[in-house]
């Protein structure tokens, strides 16, 4: 039996929808499973269609675009009503993206420039039009701040295949081994075991077979074999450890990080974020052959306190930026002044940063794979930041500065970018709550 599947686009270019497309033939090992039962911009759904469902009837809803006018916010909250699992699709449904920098205005001031003064289009009639039109909502927010999203996909867009398997994992079409015994009945330290000593090992809960063996060189498991059908006596101290993860040390985030992307599936988890609940979510509402809903009550409680981990903190400094999958070269060229994208041409081997150019990435998120850098284009941030609660402009020249090869003070380095907020907050500012005003 198909599952069926939503998509609503708000205030956008289409580009998200665009990359889905582009899946072209990898779109085959998905669309068997999918019944799409509305998606206007490809096909002729009306939006009574949508109004008709019953409520929590579709599995899976993906919401695309900025939420700009009024219109956009009652399309999501239909969405959230029809929908069991709501995905915010893209930059925009996740952080608001370019859009966001509008609220820098107030909506008094956009709409007075928009309809009024900006040149390109000022007839002399002047004002906001109104007929047939949705009006427009005082600041751009993202979509989880106006309905409850249960995973991320971010990216301006997303890259194709991450689209492809973020919907193959919800779906459920990746099965797990699922060996009846966990790792621990196989460990070589387990009379000297690393959750003992305060380290998060992924042990108890991960399936035997393992023919690497991390711990037999003190290193924990970090869940590669997926989950097991039983757990090991240790899986309670693992669970007591999940209860209190803002404890941890970098070391075990980076092994949290790795054990979510490994044990679950989770597809470039760097750019596809689930809430805390969504293995509830899964389990009530999937397809019978998810594996999701047949993971033992530990493990389920254990991988759930995690993802809410990630999620809450949105801190992944220690982890992964964009920089990891950069192929440029460091330490060959000084940056001794900041350069506009117009001046100069940028060679293709050397850091963009070290060349003299702003560089968003090592301050952004890993998961588009460095894609602008490889075509010559600095990275300005897209995928969202690996820090949330900090002064953006603040926190980039503070890592540029000590981490990268700049003969510029943080202070002279700041001093020459001309638009800070939207070289720092260029995709991130709508989901800014302190400098949105709101």
């Amino acid at each position: 039996m198909a599952v069926k599947v939503a998509f609503m686009q708000g205030s956008d270019c289409w580009g998200c929808h665009q990359s889905l497309l582009n899946v072209h033939l990898g779109l085959l090992q998905v669309l068997p499973a999918l019944e799409i039962v509305y998606w206007p911009a490809v096909v002729d759904f009306k939006h009574d269609s949508l109004k008709a469902r019953a409520d929590g009837e579709i599995l899976v809803g993906f919401c695309e675009g900025s939420l700009r006018t009024k219109e956009d916010v009652e399309n999501v909250k239909l969405m959230r009503q029809k929908c069991a699992l709501i995905i915010a699709f893209g930059s925009c449904a996740t952080y608001g993206n370019v859009h966001g920098l509008a609220n820098q205005w107030n909506i008094g001031e956009a709409i007075q420039r928009k309809f009024s003064d900006v040149e390109s289009i000022a007839d002399g009639s002047g004002g906001e039009p109104t007929e047939h039109m949705p009006g427009f909502i005082d600041k751009i927010v993202p979509t989880d701040e106006i309905i409850k999203v249960d995973a991320y996909i971010a990216g301006c867009p997303p890259k194709p295949e991450q689209i492809v398997s973020a919907v193959v994992f919800l779906l459920g079409q990746k099965p797990f081994p699922m060996a009846d015994l966990a790792f621990c009945n196989d460990c070589a330290i387990k009379d000297d075991c690393l959750l003992d000593k305060g380290t998060l090992c992924f042990g108890p809960i991960t399936s035997i077979g393992c023919s690497t063996k991390c711990t037999s060189s003190g290193a924990p498991c970090v869940g590669c074999m997926g989950p097991a059908k039983t757990v090991s006596a240790q899986a309670s101290k693992l669970l007591e450890m999940s209860k209190n993860l803002s404890q941890i040390s970098s070391g075990n985030k980076k092994s949290l990080y790795e054990f979510l992307a490994l044990f679950l599936n989770i597809p470039l988890m760097a750019g596809f974020d689930l809430a805390g609940d969504i293995l509830k979510q899964v389990k009530k509402k999937g397809t019978p052959q998810t594996p999701l809903a047949n993971l033992p009550p530990d493990v389920e409680a254990i991988a759930s306190n995690a993802l809410g981990f990630l999620r809450d903190n949105r801190d992944f400094t220690e982890i992964s930026n964009v920089c990891d999958t950069c192929p440029r070269i460091r330490g060959r060229l000084q940056m001794t002044k900041v350069k506009r994208d117009y001046e100069g041409l940028p060679n293709m081997e050397d850091c963009l940063l070290e060349q003299g150019y702003i560089c968003a990435g090592p301050v952004t998120r890993a998961g588009c794979g460095g894609l602008c850098m490889r075509v010559n284009a600095p990275c300005s941030g897209c995928y969202g930041q690996t820090e949330w609660v900090a002064d953006q402009a603040s926190r980039f020249a503070d890592v540029v500065t000590k981490g990268f090869n700049v003969g510029l003070s943080k202070e002279e380095l700041l001093n020459q970018v001309k638009d800070p907020i939207g070289t720092f907050e260029k995709f991130t500012l709508g989901a800014n709550r302190a400098k949105r005003g709101a």
